[in-house]
């Protein structure tokens, strides 16, 4: 019976040995060293660093990471402050270039083209169907809301729209103003633009063409 004690307490005896003695390297996890060595006697924690107190050893780790083993006759792991992060120089933002103020579009033919008498501008006719007409929504939205054409518009332009709406009704004054302009630049079909100079004088007709405001503008550049 005795005999057969003493082997039991030798073999809980070997395992004991073997945890405290198990061998843990610089890099490994703090998930490894309690695997290998369980539950420390002590352990001090300071930012991202760990000291893990053994009978037998002192384990320091950095962010997880095993980065010193002392066995318990040296003397102990001072620990380090945490690690300062170098700041990051931030990236110089980009200029913003200024709002540019809603263009103000007049149904008023006459005064349209008083005001770039006046102001030596050219006058922008726009015949539009504004709420069936796809081509003449591509345009609209495509070249003359950018912020490109109103810089180029506010300068240079007195922008009337001359509309054929569908749904949308108009005063009697208006449909008969819009009527006699179609006839009289023979507007055939929608979108088409007319530009007048200060005079009344018709210089140039445009569509729509594809490629955004700048090629529309440049075209507009020429008179």
């Amino acid at each position: 019976m005795l005999p057969t004690l003493r082997r039991i307490s030798l073999w809980f005896g070997l395992i004991a040995a073997a945890t405290l003695s198990a061998e843990i390297k610089i890099g490994d996890s703090y998930a490894q060293v309690l695997q290998e060595k369980g539950l420390p006697e002590s352990k001090i924690e300071s930012g991202t660093i760990h000291v893990l107190r053994y009978p037998n050893q002192t384990i320091k780790l950095d962010a997880g990471v095993v980065v010193a083993v002392q066995s318990a006759t040296h003397a102990s792991i001072a620990v380090a402050a945490p690690r300062k992060v170098a700041a990051v120089a931030e990236k110089p933002r980009p200029a913003v270039a200024p709002e540019v103020a809603p263009l103000k579009w007049r149904t008023d033919y006459a005064a349209a083209l008083a005001q770039a008498k006046a102001d030596n501008r050219h006058v922008f006719l726009f015949f539009t169907g504004s709420d069936w007409c796809g081509w003449c929504k591509r345009l609209n939205a495509e070249i003359l809301t950018t912020p490109e054409f109103a810089r180029f518009a506010q300068e240079k332009l007195v922008l009337v729209e001359i509309d054929f709406p569908k749904k949308h009704p108009q005063p009697a004054a208006l449909k008969t103003q819009n009527a006699k302009l179609a006839k009289r630049y023979n507007i055939e079909g929608y979108p088409t633009v007319i530009v007048l100079d200060g005079t009344g004088t018709k210089v140039n007709e445009l569509g729509y063409q594809e490629g955004g405001p700048n090629p529309f503008i440049e075209r507009l550049s020429k008179l």
